[in-house]
C-alpha cells in the first residue's frame, strides 16, 4: 500500500506539501488541510504503516528505519518542488526524511511543528512502558482527541497498540549533540501553553538550521493543529515562505 493514500485534487497546483502526522495519528488529521491551503499548494497526507489505510501492515518502530522507508516510496512521486510538514513524532521522521532527501532532491523548506529540536532531549514523560488504562489517561490528559473516541473500548482496543508503538518510537529518538543539519529554509511552529515542548524547544531547531530559520507560536496546546482559525494561520505562513522559493527555483531552471 502507496504512503500516500489521498490523490491530490487540485489539477493546477504546482508545489506538494507532504505531511507527517503524531504518535497514534494517521493521515485522516491532515484530509481536511487541502480547503484551506491556496490552489498552488497540494497538501499530501503521509500514511504510516500499521494504521489508516495501511491498517493491515505491520507497525514500525524504529524511527530511522521507517524515515528510511517513507523517503524511498516518496521518491516516485517527486515529480514538482515540494515540502514536508511535521506534528510531533513527524517533525521527528520529517526532520530524518529531510536529511534523506536533500543529498539528492531536496525540498523547499522543512516545517518541524509541535516537537523540540533534535539536539535537545525530549522534556516529555515515558509513556510507551504503562499499562493499558495508564497508557489511556495520559492520552486523555493531551486533550488530543475526541472524549467519544476515548471513551469507546472496542476502538481504543485497537488504538491503543498504535499509540504505545508511536510513544516508543519516540522514545527511542535520543538527543543528538552534533545532529546535522537542514539545509534548506526551515519554519517552526509551536503551542504557548504546550506542556510537552516549552517554546525554547521551538527556537532551537534554529541549532540544526544551515539556512534560513524563523517561528511562529500559538496560543494553544500541544494539539493547536486541531483548531482551524491555527490550521488557517499556518497554511498562510507556509504559503508566505513557499511562494518566493518556488518562485526562485522556477527562474533558475528557466535560465538552466
Amino acid at each position: 500500500m502507496t504512503c500516500l493514500p489521498f490523490k491530490t485534487t487540485k489539477s493546477h497546483a504546482t508545489i506538494d506539501l507532504f505531511c507527517l502526522t503524531y504518535a497514534g495519528g494517521s493521515s485522516a488529521v491532515y484530509r481536511d488541510w487541502d480547503r484551506l491551503f491556496p490552489a498552488w499548494i497540494s497538501v499530501r497526507p503521509i500514511e504510516y504503516p500499521g494504521r489508516g489505510t495501511r491498517m493491515g501492515e505491520q507497525l514500525q518502530s524504529d524511527p530511522d528505519r521507517l524515515a528510511r522507508e517513507l523517503a524511498n516510496e516518496l521518491q516516485q512521486h517527486l515529480t514538482r518542488p515540494f515540502a514536508i510538514f511535521g506534528h510531533s513524532l513527524g517533525a521527528a521522521l520529517g526532520y530524518r526524511m529531510t536529511l534523506l532527501l536533500q543529498q539528492k532532491t531536496p525540498p523547499l523548506a522543512f516545517f518541524p511543528s509541535g516537537r523540540h529540536s533534535p539536539d535537545c532531549a525530549d522534556p516529555a514523560p515515558q509513556r510507551a512502558h504503562l499499562c493499558d488504562d495508564d497508557l489511556l489517561d495520559e492520552v486523555k490528559s493531551l486533550n488530543g482527541s475526541p472524549s467519544e473516541v476515548l471513551e469507546n473500548r472496542e476502538l481504543m482496543a485497537l488504538l491503543l497498540p498504535i499509540i504505545r508503538n508511536d510513544f516508543r518510537m519516540s522514545e527511542a529518538i535520543r538527543a543528538e549533540r552534533d545532529a546535522r543539519s537542514i539545509t534548506c529554509p526551515m519554519h517552526a511552529f509551536g503551542g504557548l501553553n504546550d506542556p510537552e515542548v516549552p517554546p525554547q524547544g521551538i527556537a532551537q531547531w534554529h541549532n540544526v538550521a544551515a539556512d534560513a530559520f524563523s517561528t511562529t507560536m500559538f496560543d494553544g496546546d500541544h494539539f493547536f493543529l486541531h483548531h482551524t482559525k491555527h490550521v488557517q494561520a499556518i497554511a498562510a505562513r507556509i504559503a508566505e515562505i513557499l511562494m518566493p522559493l518556488a518562485s526562485g527555483q522556477a527562474e533558475t531552471r528557466r535560465r538552466a
